[in-house]
């Protein structure tokens, strides 16, 4: 047994040095070889580039509401008649996100804060304010219909998006009259996009410039701290910050931060009140009863001016509904401490030459000489129409149309054989009856 000890020994003498192995050197508690090679790195699809001979008549920069911070930049691309209705041309690029780099898939969750949660629809309107009229998108007769508009559906697009790319989407509208040449074209959280060409039926406009879509944002500082406020009877508070004022020739945009500085109760996103919503009027009600209605514009010696209305031909003559920014789910951060979200207002057009204006947030301040900007003219930004736009799409509810590349332009439109199956509304600009 002597030799037995002997083993024993040299063996606690090699553990006492520290002896060690290598994972390369056999062992007794080795793991079995593996035969499965490893797994294939996951191919990306390249990333598809603005198609520079894209007609853009107007953009604009906004950020989700949602909590994903994601920096969007919207743009409209032509208005197109077709035989019974009118179809837009619009487009959304994420330019950049958190964690997130060119190329990367978005979250499916984000939302572009355009749906309605109503209807299924799009919050985008086709404007002829000097006629006092608004365009709603096309909308299925059967309120059964899943998301009921004539339209690629954002719940759709909001499912592929990336960063660096484009997508093409389209909703259609009502007829426009023969005489109308141009129109305005209101993504609801954005500044209105003043005086698109509306192209005949056969032709689509042209691009006078070439733009990069996926460019970086230049940001510009906005107009004015935020104003904190306190909401009576209740412990917490909420800022408002002027980020920019754009005037055109039949309506005014103001473009403004709202910031929530404590936690706020889930039940307060819908709906609010002053100074975020305006007070109703006794025996008038809202269809958005958070919208952002409160604020109000004063041309210095003139008197207020209101946010712009609009009928509700569905409901009964008292309710309307705001021509401004909904907050609705889409803005769910606002729950949270330093949760934000950027709306726009839409008021009637300021007198020729107004250079500044006066903002009241009621029952909190005013914040006076803000300059104004003259709002874009989308006719500048294109150029003659051609013949173009021969194909035709259906919208079917189990695979309805999940936008285009630019790449894609002339992009499809939809057939006309079914329009019977949709019904279109044309509502009145208005005051808010009673104020």
């Amino acid at each position: 047994m002597r030799w037995l000890s002997a083993v024993l020994a040299l063996m606690l003498l090699t553990v006492a040095a520290g002896c060690t192995y290598s994972k390369e050197e056999p062992g007794l508690f080795r793991p079995p070889a593996t035969t499965e090679p490893p797994p294939p790195p996951v191919e990306r699809r390249p990333l598809e580039g603005t198609n520079l001979a894209l007609p853009v008549v107007g953009e604009a920069i906004w950020t989700t509401g949602d909590g994903s911070g994601v920096t969007t930049r919207f743009a409209v691309h032509s208005v197109r008649r077709i035989k019974g209705a009118t179809v837009l041309d619009w487009s959304v690029t994420p330019l950049m996100a958190p964690g997130l780099s060119m190329g990367d898939d978005l979250p499916t969750r984000i939302d572009l804060g355009l749906s309605r949660e109503v209807d299924g629809a799009a919050n985008i309107f086709l404007l002829d304010a000097a006629a006092s009229k608004v365009y709603r998108p096309l909308s299925h007769r059967s309120r059964r219909e899943f998301s009921r508009c004539l339209c690629s559906p954002l719940w759709v697009a909001q499912l592929s998006l990336r960063i660096g790319e484009t997508r093409m989407l389209q909703v259609t509208y009502p007829e426009l009259p023969a005489s109308t040449r141009f129109i305005d074209v209101d993504l609801i959280n954005v500044p209105v996009f003043r005086h698109v060409p509306v192209t005949p039926i056969g032709q689509v406009p042209t691009a006078t410039r070439p733009t990069d879509l996926s460019r970086p944002v230049q940001g510009s500082a906005p107009l004015t701290w935020p104003r904190v406020f306190d909401y009576p009877h209740e412990s917490r508070q909420q800022s408002i910050r002027i980020d920019e004022i754009v005037a055109g020739a039949e309506l005014t945009s103001v473009v403004w931060t709202l910031q929530s500085v404590t936690d706020q109760p889930s039940f307060r996103i819908v709906p609010y009140g002053p100074p975020i919503s305006a007070k109703m009027p006794d025996g008038v009600a809202a269809v958005d009863p958070g919208a952002a209605s409160g604020l109000q514009l004063r041309v210095r010696g003139g008197p207020a001016l209101k946010v712009r209305w609009m009928t509700v031909r569905r409901h009964r003559p008292d309710v309307v509904e705001c021509l401004c920014s909904n907050l609705g789910l889409w803005a769910s951060s606002l729950m949270e401490r330093g949760g934000r979200v950027t709306v726009t207002t839409n008021f009637p057009a300021l007198p020729a030459g107004t250079s500044t204006v006066d903002v009241a947030i009621p029952g909190v301040a005013t914040l006076p000489d803000l300059p104004v900007v003259a709002a874009a003219d989308a006719a500048d930004r294109s150029g003659a129409p051609v013949p173009g736009g021969d194909g035709r799409w259906t919208y079917q509810v189990t695979n309805p149309p999940r936008g285009w590349f630019t790449r894609d332009w002339p992009t499809p439109l939809p057939e006309a054989g079914q329009l019977a199956d949709y019904v279109g509304t044309v509502e009145d600009l208005v005051d808010l009856p009673g104020s």
